[in-house]
């Protein structure tokens, strides 16, 4: 029995039919007592088929179980040489992505001017990241806090979202990257992060930071789940980091612009920059054959607030009267601070009536709002000279002394009024 088990199929059957002859045998010896003589030749017969037979198996068996071990093996070699060239590819991958980074940072630092660096930034992203479908570069407002789109690039559609979305403003108000490979299923935010945009599969988001200080978010998607992984969130730190770099130093210079053209104190244009704007207007008004006028606004009685409470005050109603103006123009006109206690508002493309309707707008809603002066309601009024392109003058010189002509007819008259041409 212990051969059987031991033995294959084959050698099972051979040893059976011995078996059964062996049998038969013993049965005829059983009338033919003589026969007896001849069973140790056949028992011993037998036996060598038996280990024989056994032998042959077990070499058989002995093959197939090397063979499958080679087999085993070779898989075992193809999977470590596959996984071999994934890790070489990927490795490929990683040092073509560093030696983008390289490039774009030194493309980076000859390019000047916050719009032109922004876009580089974005369209630079998206080109190293190819699987995302949207790109997008949102800077922070130091005032409001606030996010706002400064560029975008995407596969298709538009960038609803202006001012950001909540994945943006959780990465700026904790200052911390993030990665989600499954936006419709992340327990952090609700499926509407984004209401009345395409929805999104994975997201990569980085902040651009800078001692300690959000400039902006970046973030890269993909309307499908599973495209981005942590590799792709510190690559796309790396690059944060990179553009925050150079993004800082534009937007620092662009600040340093801003503020010599602006009044520090009511954050208007200054007048240098206001005549270099006229001129410019004047030539497009007569290249367009279109008019434009100017108003002058002088604060009435300003130097008795400034002499009976002091400067203070003073600054307080020039930034008051300054938020008042702005709030009645529009934003492609252009407000400055003439000097002093006098403003300048120029009005492209308004004829002498529109001006004059602006400009009386404006001498109400100074008129009606209240300024508080140490703890007592006051009233401040101002008059206003209104003066249009071509019939008040058609030289820069000629304007402004028509409009200021205006002014002082405005004062004479009473002031807190509204004089021009018609």
């Amino acid at each position: 029995m212990i051969v059987w088990g031991l033995s294959g199929p084959i050698t099972a059957a051979v040893l059976t039919f011995l078996a059964v002859v062996v049998s038969i045998y013993l049965c005829l010896a059983d009338k033919e007592p003589s026969l007896f003589l001849q069973t140790p030749i056949y028992v011993a017969t037998f036996v060598f088929y038996a280990f024989y037979l056994y032998n042959v198996q077990k070499q058989n068996n002995d093959k197939v179980i090397s063979k499958e071990k080679v087999s085993e093996e070779l898989t075992l070699i193809r999977e470590d040489h596959k996984k071999n060239d994934n890790l070489q590819a990927a490795l490929q991958e990683k040092i073509h992505r560093f030696l983008d980074l390289q490039r774009f940072s030194r493309e980076l630092k000859e390019i000047r001017g916050v719009q032109e660096v922004t876009r580089k930034i974005v369209d630079e992203a998206h080109a190293i990241f190819k699987q995302a479908d949207e790109c997008v570069l949102y800077l922070v407002d130091d005032v409001r806090q606030e996010l706002g789109l400064v560029a975008a690039t995407q596969k298709s559609g538009v960038v609803r979202e202006k001012e950001g979305s909540l994945y943006e403003e959780w990465v700026m108000k904790r200052a911390r990257a993030i990665l989600i490979e499954d936006a419709r299923n992340d327990f952090r935010f609700p499926a509407d992060a984004r209401p009345g945009a395409a929805p999104l599969g994975a997201l990569c988001a980085s902040p651009l930071m800078t001692e300690n200080r959000v400039l902006g978010v970046l973030r890269i998607s993909s309307q499908k789940e599973n495209v981005f992984d942590a590799d792709d969130l510190r690559l796309l730190d790396i690059f944060s980091n990179l553009a925050a770099v150079i993004l800082k130093n534009d937007l620092l210079y662009d600040r340093m612009q801003e503020l010599a053209l602006r009044d520090s104190l009511t954050g208007l244009y200054l007048n240098r920059y206001f005549q270099e704007r006229l001129n410019e207007e004047i030539a497009r008004a007569r290249f367009n054959n279109s008019p434009f006028s100017i108003i002058l606004l002088d604060i009435d009685l300003f130097k008795r607030y400034n002499d009976e409470f002091g400067h203070a005050v003073g600054d307080l109603i020039l930034k008051g009267i300054a938020s008042i103006i702005l709030k009645c123009v529009s934003p492609v006109d252009f407000v400055a601070r003439y000097g002093g206690e006098e403003f300048v508002i120029l009005l492209p493309k308004k004829e002498q009536k529109e001006a004059k309707q602006i400009a009386e707008k404006i001498r109400s809603e100074i008129e009606k709002h209240p300024f508080y002066i140490r703890r007592a309601e006051k009233r401040v009024t101002a008059s206003l000279g209104v003066a249009s392109f071509p019939e008040d003058g058609k030289a820069r010189e000629e304007l402004i002394r028509t409009a200021d002509r205006f002014l002082y007819d405005a004062k004479n008259l009473g002031r807190n009024r509204v004089c021009g041409s018609i």
